[in-house]
């Protein structure tokens, strides 16, 4: 029924992720979720950003890294 409102409580696979964003040593961007389920590789900044916003699915999802962010290519957590 519209103008209804119902409290949503998302499920584990709905939760949001912390991302982890920086650079690669061969020069690319590289967002990757730490839990391991999910990563891009960019060639800019502004994209690598805003694929760990969204999928991170809020605005503190995102932590830049001064160190080389290297992809793992669905490897986990290293």
């Amino acid at each position: 029924m519209m103008g209804q409102s119902r409290s949503i409580q998302p499920s584990p696979a709905d939760a949001s992720h912390l991302f982890l964003v920086g650079r690669s040593q061969a020069g690319f961007w590289v967002a990757r979720d730490l839990e391991g389920v999910s990563e891009g590789v960019f060639r800019d900044k502004k994209d690598a950003m805003r694929f760990a916003l969204f999928e991170g699915g809020h605005a503190n999802a995102v932590m830049l890294s001064p160190h080389p962010v290297e992809p793992n290519f669905g490897r986990g957590i290293r």
